[in-house]
């Protein structure tokens, strides 16, 4: 890693300032959290008190408080939907975008935004296959924990139809709690390193042009060999980021989540004013996780450059 890595990426953003409209497509999440807000904001004013009166299974599942809750779930539903699925598709085009263009300026290649969006529509591809495959352990160990809740959960219900002792029931869970919890904690440090590696491999893909297999053991092998410079990269670049995320959040969070109630106020003047003030400063985070975005993924573009350099 050069010691002028940082200064490097904020020329080349600066030089290059369409790789921010690139940021604002991997920070496209930002949106969806205020859309979360609104949903919850929803949900609590549901007023569910009514049915408590309600004395017949008919009425319950037909009431106007139960339709509300249905309606509201579909939408949390296509809410999470649409942020997985368009999300994910649009980060992934975006970085592939951001590496390609660095690549290409790196190569003293002329590029554009355009150019940038055809070479992540070129890489989306082997993108996906590349986070299939790095990120299938956690897919294990998540489908591993479901596992072990819908055995637990049969075992609890055959329990309900017979007479066992209070110490079955409680070792019964005990274990089963034992088991989800030693899960659990795998699912973090599995998952940081999943996600280290498939920034790593991205670049891989695209600078050396090999497939995702390839690019997998490609990365992990040029990871041993340069792991001092990865793991100071990992602390620099993706420590950096999390602790600047980290105090714009503390401002931002709590704005956001005092203006969002105010949007559901009786008062139509208070109401515009808080739907004005919502949208800008969602706008306002947006467009801030997006720069540290992009200046973020042309460091790590950079800085693999450099490495893939040294061991030529």
């Amino acid at each position: 890693m050069t010691p002028d890595l940082l200064s490097r990426s904020w020329t080349l953003l600066r030089r290059h300032p369409f790789l921010l409209w690139l940021g604002l497509g991997m920070s496209l999440s930002s949106l969806f959290g205020t859309g979360w807000r609104l949903w919850l904001a929803q949900f609590v004013t549901l007023d569910l008190a009514g049915l408590a009166n309600i004395q017949t299974i008919e009425s319950l599942l037909f009431s106007e408080e139960i339709l509300q809750l249905q309606q509201l779930l579909w939408r949390g539903l296509l809410l999470a939907f649409g942020q997985f699925v368009l999300v994910w598709l649009i980060a992934l085009l975006a970085e592939a975008g951001i590496v390609g263009a660095v690549t290409a300026v790196s190569h003293q290649t002329p590029t554009s935004l355009r150019h940038a969006i055809q070479q992540g529509r070129r890489w989306l591809g082997r993108f996906l296959a590349i986070d299939l495959l790095v990120f299938f352990p956690w897919f294990l160990i998540a489908l591993l924990m479901l596992l072990v809740v819908l055995i637990l959960a049969l075992v609890l219900a055959s329990f309900a139809a017979s007479q066992p002792g209070v110490g079955t029931i409680f070792t019964t869970t005990g274990l089963g709690l034992f088991c989800i919890l030693g899960l659990a904690l795998l699912l973090l440090p599995v998952g940081l390193v999943s996600f280290w590696l498939r920034l790593l491999t991205f670049r891989e893909a695209v600078v050396h042009g090999v497939g995702g297999k390839t690019a997998v053991r490609q990365t992990w092998q040029r990871i041993r060999q340069n792991f001092g410079d990865v793991f100071v990269l990992v602390v620099l670049l993706w420590g950096g980021q999390t602790l600047v995320m980290g105090a714009f959040n503390l401002v931002t969070s709590p704005l956001l989540t005092w203006l969002t109630p105010l949007t559901n106020s009786g008062t139509i003047a208070l109401q515009a004013t808080a739907w004005l003030a919502l949208l800008l400063v969602t706008l306002l985070v947006w467009l801030v996780r997006g720069a540290i975005a992009a200046f973020v993924a042309i460091a790590w573009t950079l800085a693999y450059l450099n490495l893939s350099k040294e061991e030529n």
